[in-house]
């Protein structure tokens, strides 16, 4: 029989191999089975994000701000002026048999040199319908209802013409597909990807702006917000502000008055609209008028103040809806 101490050592020895063996299989085997869940995972990853890009995401209908700027040379060698705005859904209408969703912005307008920039608000813009059945929304614009998008595309195709495009030729040059939210949507790129149409979003340019390339004018939509959180962003790390002082979730009986301080005009608006005669009021420190207008029916409205002194006053806005004061500051 031999040494058991020996025989102990070589049953050892001849057990190592075989251990050694079991233990490579076995990493082996739990490689592979990772490898097959990471793969599993990948497919019904890709499976989930393409069942989602097969389904048509229509335009947000309430509770959406699109963030961006247009820009334009005065002139064509002029300054530049800057319109940074936000775009919103102020409420529906019914035109004819339709239903739209009206469009407003708010936004700050500047330009590189005098005069200062102002601050604007309620400014219409347009209404919009959707038919989400055939992928096409429609824009209603000086009394004429056009289409804006059709996004029934496919790689090659000509953008058809619309309300937001005329006389460029945009090429569809590939489609891939963006999160927005939890979901994914179609993203079709044109041309040398200077810009995609985005369904739910509409391009990278704007909600609803000229889709064409820079020429002494320009579009770029910074952010979307959705629910008051960033849905879509043309940056990493963007924080989606709003560009002018005010959300559009004020109360709307509340009346903003900007620029503030000022030196020259004032625009005062309100949300729930100025209806018949509107009496604007400035009053110094001692109470002392120096300074009324009346308007009919206008807002936002706009007014001279580039007379009074520097310093502090009172702005008393009367109208149908009561009496409300703000305080102003003259630099």
């Amino acid at each position: 029989m031999g040494d058991p101490e020996t025989n102990a050592r070589g049953l050892a020895a001849a057990f190592v191999p075989l251990l050694k063996t079991i233990s490579h299989k076995t990493e082996n085997e739990t490689i592979m089975k990772k490898s097959i869940l990471i793969l599993a995972v990948l497919v019904m990853t890709f499976k989930f994000s393409n069942g989602q890009t097969n389904v048509y995401h229509p335009f947000p209908e309430s509770n959406v701000i699109w963030v961006g700027r247009y820009w334009y040379m005065v002139g064509g060698s002029g300054p530049i002026v800057d319109d940074d705005y936000n775009l919103y859904i102020g409420g529906d209408t019914t035109i004819g048999i339709y239903t739209y969703h009206i469009l407003y912005k708010n936004g700050y307008m500047s330009s590189i040199g005098p005069p200062p920039g102002y601050y604007y608000y309620g400014r219409y813009y347009g209404a919009f319908r959707q038919d989400s059945t055939n992928k096409k929304i429609y824009l209603y614009e000086n009394g004429v209802d056009t289409l804006a998008y059709d996004f029934n595309l496919n790689i090659g195709d000509t953008l058809p013409i619309t309300y937001l495009y005329v006389g460029f030729k945009n090429i569809v040059q590939s489609i891939d597909s963006v999160l927005i939210g939890n979901q994914y949507h179609k993203r079709y790129w044109l041309n040398d990807n200077y810009a995609a149409l985005i369904e739910g979003i509409g391009t990278t340019l704007g909600a609803f702006a000229p889709i064409a390339p820079i020429f002494e004018f320009g579009n770029d939509l910074w952010c979307v917000r959705i629910n008051n959180q960033i849905a879509w962003t043309s940056s990493p790390g963007n924080e989606c502000r709003l560009t002018s002082i005010i959300e559009n979730a004020v109360a709307e009986n509340q009346i903003l008055i900007a620029p503030n301080p000022t030196y020259n005009k004032i625009t005062i608006a309100n949300y729930n609209k100025f209806l018949g005669e509107t009496t604007i009021s400035v009053l110094n420190m001692k109470g002392e008028q120096v300074k009324q207008d009346k308007f009919q029916n206008q807002n936002p409205i706009e007014m001279d103040v580039s007379m009074l002194a520097k310093g502090i006053y009172l702005v008393k806005i009367q109208s149908k809806l009561g009496i409300e004061s703000k305080k102003l500051v003259i630099q």
